[in-house]
């Protein structure tokens, strides 16, 4: 495969996923919890992506999510306690009540927190597993040895101008 083959096809994948996720033009996604995060908090990028993992996890893990929505809203708090940013408030208030929502769906009343870093584990694990991060970690680092990828975009665009 030609660079510029190699090229448009991760273009094509990039244009796929960002229609998937649902960015707007600047990378900010748009559609679920994360498509509100205020200006005010974008200083931290971690809150978005957060947020994103956690809308696509939710119907394989809700637990997870749930343990994810909480941990941006401690982001969030820590970032502006006092919620004096523009839509800082709302946004908290919001992500408040989409975690009550996924506590509410619980089955048993009292969750323990201590748990939730071995269930983030546990996820990480089986996610690994099932989509063969390892394999394509080590297939990876076999074509960069190789040459045949640099990782430095730029550097591929320049050799195929």
């Amino acid at each position: 495969m030609s660079r510029v083959e190699a090229l448009w096809e991760r273009l094509v994948r990039a244009t796929l996923r960002r229609e998937r996720i649902g960015d707007d033009a600047f990378g900010r996604p748009v559609a679920g919890i994360a498509g509100n995060v205020p200006s005010a908090l974008a200083k931290n990028r971690d809150i978005d992506e957060i947020l994103r993992v956690a809308d696509e996890i939710q119907d394989e893990d809700p637990n997870v999510s749930r343990i994810l929505c909480e941990h941006a809203y401690s982001l969030s708090q820590n970032l502006d306690p006092n919620s004096e940013g523009r839509g800082v408030l709302q946004f908290k208030t919001g992500l408040m009540s989409v975690i009550k929502q996924k506590l509410a769906k619980r089955e048993v009343g009292t969750i323990d927190r201590s748990q939730d870093i071995t269930k983030l584990q546990e996820f990480y694990k089986r996610y690994r597993e099932k989509h063969n991060v390892d394999r394509l970690q080590e297939e990876e680092k076999k074509l960069r040895e190789s040459g045949a990828i640099s990782g430095n975009l730029s550097e591929l665009e320049r050799k195929t101008v």
